[in-house]
């Protein structure tokens, strides 16, 4: 059963939410991939995370993980391990070099986004700063709600991004 509000509004929200997150991976994250950084910040958090795992939060097939996780491991930013509970599986560890490059890209992305935001008005930036306030516990309790409940691969879709196949 739906919950209140309206169709225009969800829009008007997934419009504006589709803006910011352009703005994040379009204009603020460069020099590393999205998926790149994703999988550095869930072994940051979550570290060691079986190879499946780790392919599965982040949307990407198992052999582009693969793939991807073997780039990072010759650029020292991950490791491999075998899981002691199931020698077919693979953990995944994200190493001192990988934690170092996650803290200098989200140092580098607040400061630009502290840069965009210089460029507002005050009352602007006021009120940017009050409608953050109030989205910021319903985007977190957004997130958890997608977290426990995941999109279903689209088997009829294929989108190529950055070189790993979603």
């Amino acid at each position: 059963m739906e919950r209140g509000g309206s169709a225009e509004i969800r829009h008007d929200i997934a419009e504006a939410l589709g803006v910011g997150a352009a703005l994040l991976v379009r204009q603020l994250a460069w020099g590393t991939s999205l998926t790149c950084r994703s999988v550095l910040a869930t072994l940051d958090d979550d570290s060691p995370v079986r190879l499946t795992s780790l392919a599965a939060a982040t949307g990407v097939s198992q052999p582009a993980m693969t793939q991807l996780v073997g780039r990072l491991e010759r650029e020292g930013l991950v490791t491999r391990l075998i899981d002691p509970e199931d020698a077919r599986a693979t953990l995944v560890s994200i190493s001192e070099a990988g934690s170092a490059l996650r803290a200098r890209l989200h140092d580098s992305l607040d400061q630009r986004l502290v840069e965009l935001l210089s460029t507002l008005s005050p009352d602007e930036e006021a009120a940017l700063g009050l409608a953050m306030r109030v989205t910021l516990p319903l985007l977190q309790q957004l997130t958890q709600h997608a977290a426990q409940r995941p999109c279903p691969p689209a088997a009829s879709v294929r989108v190529e991004h950055e070189g790993v196949s979603k």
